[in-house]
């Protein structure tokens, strides 16, 4: 494709991601791009902030990070691409996590990789908005309450997936409290103290793929959504969630509110469990976090075709002109050796892979799979 002359990629796949296949997906995609002659290198992360840590270390001499992961391993690129002085460096996406949630609001079809592959070689592209908390970044939610604690819960079972939430959610809702958590916000010289069940800080309206938490939040509109739910029971709490699913219909209580910020201040009155980007933390009570948002920060490849989906997140179809940016540090023509050394065994490794009859066998399966559901 023409927009992958020139470029160099590197690609970063988390290979325990989605119960481990994304390490299947990952060796899809090299050998594709090998057959294919683009220039890249590959890297598999082995900790949680590997990724972020080799995107700070080597992209400098990329001009796309290919993500083979989900939210959370994407989340950590995108903040190492924050910290490279390099205003052309986009990301891109291949999806291969449990949610992808990133990934579903920017267009990417989670379960066509020819699709993925069409937007990663090509060169329509969107920049977004960001969320900026403390010096970290989020692109999709910066979450408190229930659902974080839910997703915790959920990590135990993180093999199982989309049913380890469910599971954990209702033995939350039947047989625990009433789950609420006492927060402070601040925000366009407004002051919110009371008891919540959760509050989102939303850039996209979709939320663990099915939820439409925000209805109307924009990734590119330099301002964040922000739904606040009170403290409720936790039966009424579920039949809320359940509206949530059906496109975002659960407006119509009044435990729910909607609001738009530029900038927010948030302090935790009691231990709270946060979610952010897929991400659990537990933050103690006293705990203060500054939130704002960062206009059109980054720069996404999407789907050609998604361009004209009203569905999708967006204020406008094209891309507004930007003025040329210098480059801050001239990229270098060759890979550091220590870099090409790693990823020259994943390479060889994807090959191997490539040549398995299993992985044949996978392949055709999965292929057989994403045809049915084409034709539905």
């Amino acid at each position: 494709m023409a927009g992958a002359e020139g470029r160099r990629y590197l690609v970063i796949v988390n290979p325990v991601s989605r119960g481990g296949k994304a390490q299947r997906e990952g060796f899809w995609l090299i050998d594709r791009l090998r057959r294919m002659k683009v220039d890249h290198e590959a890297l598999f992360t082995e900790k949680a902030g590997h990724a972020e840590e080799m995107v700070v270390k080597w992209a400098e001499d990329f001009d796309v990070v290919v993500s083979v992961a989900g939210d959370g391993t994407t989340n950590e690129i995108i903040n190492g691409i924050m910290k490279v002085p390099n205003s052309e460096l986009k990301l891109a996406m291949f999806p291969a996590g449990t949610a992808d949630d990133f990934a579903c609001n920017m267009g990417y079809d989670r379960r066509d990789r020819e699709k993925a592959l069409k937007a990663i070689l090509g060169d329509t592209y969107r920049t977004i908005d960001l969320i900026r908390y403390d010096d970290r970044y989020a692109a999709v939610t910066f979450g408190l309450g229930v659902d974080s604690e839910i997703a915790a819960g959920a990590y135990r079972w993180k093999r199982f997936r989309i049913p380890a939430y469910f599971y954990s959610g209702l033995r939350i809702c039947f047989f625990e409290p009433d789950k609420r958590y006492h927060v402070r916000f601040q925000y366009d010289g407004q002051v919110f103290d009371d008891w919540v069940i959760l509050a989102i800080l939303c850039n996209a309206p979709l939320f663990g793929r099915y939820i439409k938490i925000h209805p109307e939040a924009k990734m590119d509109d330099g301002v964040l959504g922000l739904t606040i739910g009170r403290a409720m029971p936790n039966l009424y709490g579920l039949v809320l969630f359940t509206f949530a699913c059906l496109g975002g219909r659960h407006g119509f209580s009044r435990k729910i509110s909607f609001h738009q910020v530029r900038r927010m201040r948030v302090e935790c009155l009691t231990d709270t469990y946060a979610q952010i980007d897929g991400e659990v933390h537990l933050f103690e009570a006293g705990r203060v976090i500054d939130l704002r948002v960062i206009p059109r920060a980054l720069k996404v490849l999407v789907p050609p075709d998604s361009l004209d989906n009203p569905r999708l997140p967006f204020v406008g179809r094209e891309e507004m002109e930007e003025p040329v940016q210098l480059r801050l540090i001239t990229r270098r023509d060759e890979v550091a050796a220590e870099l090409e050394e790693l990823s020259r065994k994943v390479k060889a490794r994807a090959e191997q892979v490539w040549n398995d009859s299993r992985f044949r066998r996978w392949l055709k399966r999965e292929e057989r799979r994403q045809e049915r559901r084409r034709k539905r």
